[in-house]
């Protein structure tokens, strides 16, 4: 073969290994929310964008994982008062099967505005020291997901009021 057919190939596999999604996730699993902003840091790297803006809470929007320039990845949010990490938000573009991290009996699903008048579903999983993972607009195994958050139960009435009712 020559040189430009097996770099093709070789470009070929590892594309073909980038779009495997059947892992989607994980990632999130990794986070403890206890992490100070140096740490995430070591591990990511600085972010793309910081959103001061909001006076309790500090965002960072990282590109990674972004299939479009304009989007964001992942976004971690920290609280000022400590400085820790509350919530990691992971955007799929396109959307993902996300059924291996909500083995059936681990979750409860929630609804917007409210159970009575479902119009937006999300599966909810309870772990370890507070921490829950949330699949936005995803009520059903099966179905794709655009958004996973996993985000501190104390902050729950803060980011998402109605999940607290």
């Amino acid at each position: 073969m020559t040189f430009i057919v097996r770099m093709g190939l070789i470009g070929l596999l590892l594309w073909v290994q980038s779009q495997d999604t059947s892992k989607a996730g994980t990632e999130l699993l990794a986070f403890d929310l206890n992490e100070m902003p140096a740490d995430v840091i070591s591990r990511f790297g600085r972010p793309d964008t910081v959103d001061d803006s909001l006076p309790n809470y500090r965002s960072w929007f990282f590109k990674r994982g972004a299939q479009d320039e304009h989007d964001f990845g992942y976004i971690l949010c920290f609280r000022r008062s400590d400085d820790k990490l509350v919530s990691v938000t992971r955007n799929f573009e396109p959307e993902v099967l996300v059924d291996h991290l909500f083995p059936e009996g681990s979750f409860s699903v929630r609804y917007w505005p409210s159970d009575q008048n479902p119009q937006f579903g999300v599966r909810i999983r309870a772990l370890s020291r507070g921490r829950l993972l949330l699949a936005m607009g995803c009520d059903k195994e099966g179905m794709p997901c655009g958004q996973l958050v996993l985000v501190h139960s104390s902050v729950v009435p803060v980011f998402f009021p109605w999940l607290d009712r």
